[in-house]
């Protein structure tokens, strides 16, 4: 069955189902006719009875009776008729009974009320048999209607016979349709999977034509349109994730080629080799930084790092980072604050979000100028950390701010070269605060400055008090 294709399946499925219904259907029917004839043949046979009762009744004497019986009974197309004593003689016969006896039918079972049973004559006939006891002026006598069971059973069988050259027709039918119907069902499928078909890598602007967006296969359409822009959108980061690398890999290494080839090209002296291996060693060190931050974020998008779960009192890493930043501030002549309120602790990893808030501050002193002023503002509010870096510095256009946080993205090409940046601090950052179930976002204006905004998820106060107290008495403890 799996080897077969999806019409012939869909088709097989729907010939079985039909034919299942139509076999179910016309057994049903079989039934209902035998039991609708049997039933209608019952209450006849029995009315017949009734008259012939009527007739005896009316009677005064034996005579009497079988003279108006012979007359009215005795030649019938349908039902037969007869009338016996109590001690089984025959007080009348109609005529397709003549030469039989009491003992050929039933008369045993006859009650006050009306029996119908089913016998045999001694020729074959299969009789359907009416009998009841009836008082008389000339003594009780059992009286009898009997008809052929042979309509009913010719009835039902036409029936059958009808059904069985029905059923199949019928079923082959409902395949011919099936297959036509599932032919036009599928249509849609087999041009969406074309048009799939016909993409590439290289051409993934394309889109897979929607008929119908309201029907299933409008929204597998839809589905797989949303697939391949998403696709098409990983595929333009990859490549100009790898454009982008390539770039800040090959600065450094002309520079460390274009050092050794002069070095190279004569005779110098000690400090001269010195000082070109100093600026080999210094782009080296730019290399394998660019590299650690790549392999970094390459972790982080693959999953391969677990969200920290580890209780950190916050304001501690923010004094630590705003002390180890102090003094580039100071030689930039920038102002550099920190304000922070009570001792909130959160869950993540110190040296990550200690390397997050280092970037975040880092743009901030090295994009604001001298005389401007950079603060750190960190408070607890409605269950969250809020940590607010604010400066004065140049700012950023509305257009550019949707974009600050992918990788090698920078605003200004010459004025980032200026200052050594690679435009991976701020992926780095947003990482890293995302691994401490955090989140970050920046506001800016041109010429006012720039806020990013740190929304750190807060401990229970009574368990941030309770790690805060056992950190304080392990410190105090030297440990």
């Amino acid at each position: 069955m799996k080897r077969l294709s999806l019409r012939w399946r869909m088709t097989l499925w729907y010939g079985a189902a039909v034919a299942a219904s139509l076999l179910i259907t016309g057994i049903a029917l079989v039934i209902l006719a035998r039991h609708v004839l049997a039933d209608r043949m019952d209450h006849a046979l029995r009315e017949e009875l009734r008259e012939i009762s009527l007739e005896l009744e009316m009677s005064v004497g034996l005579a009497e009776f079988q003279n108006a019986a012979n007359a009215r009974f005795f030649h019938h197309d349908i039902y037969e008729f007869a009338v016996f004593t109590a001690d089984g003689q025959v007080v009348f016969l109609s005529a397709g009974l003549q030469n039989l006896e009491s003992s050929n039918f039933p008369v045993d079972t006859a009650k006050a009320d009306i029996q119908t049973s089913g016998t045999v004559l001694p020729w074959g006939a299969q009789l359907l048999v009416a009998t009841w006891t009836k008082a008389s002026s000339f003594g009780p006598l059992t009286v009898l209607s009997a008809t052929s069971l042979n309509p009913v059973t010719d009835e039902v069988r036409r029936l059958e016979s009808m059904i069985g050259v029905v059923f199949p027709l019928a079923t082959l039918i409902a395949l011919t349709g099936g297959y036509w119907l599932s032919g036009r069902a599928l249509n849609p499928v087999r041009e969406l999977a074309l048009a799939a078909g016909s993409m590439s890598i290289n051409c993934l602007d394309k889109r897979v034509p929607v008929t119908n967006p309201h029907d299933e296969i409008g929204q597998l359409a839809t589905t797989l349109n949303s697939l391949i822009s998403r696709l098409e959108t990983a595929v333009t980061e990859i490549r100009r994730f790898t454009a982008d690398a390539s770039h800040e890999i090959r600065t450094p290494l002309a520079a460390i080629r274009m050092e050794a080839e002069l070095a190279l090209s004569r005779i110098r002296s000690d400090n001269e080799y010195r000082l070109a291996l100093s600026v080999v060693v210094e782009e080296v060190t730019r290399l394998g930084r660019l590299a650690d931050q790549l392999l970094d974020l390459s972790r982080h998008d693959a999953g391969l790092r677990q969200k920290c779960t580890a209780r950190i009192n916050v304001s501690h890493v923010l004094h630590e980072t705003v002390e180890k930043l102090t003094g580039i501030s100071k030689s930039k002549g920038v102002k550099l604050t920190l304000d922070c309120e009570g001792i909130p602790v959160a869950l993540g990893d110190e040296i990550r979000l200690r390397q997050a808030f280092c970037n975040v501050l880092e743009n901030a002193i090295k994009y604001t100028a001298s005389g401007g002023s950079v603060s750190v503002c960190c408070k607890v509010q409605q269950k969250q950390i809020r940590i607010e870096f604010r400066d004065t510095g140049i700012g950023i256009y509305p257009e550019h701010i949707p974009r600050l946080f992918e990788r090698f993205y920078r605003v200004d090409e010459s004025r980032s070269q200026n200052t050594g940046g690679a435009g991976l601090g701020l992926p780095i950052a947003r990482a890293h605060v995302q691994s401490c179930f955090g989140e970050i976002s920046i506001t800016s204006k041109p010429g006012v400055g720039t806020a990013v905004l740190v929304l750190l998820p807060v401990l229970d106060e009574l368990e941030s008090k309770a790690e805060f107290t056992l950190n304080g008495s392990m410190a105090a403890a030297g440990i």
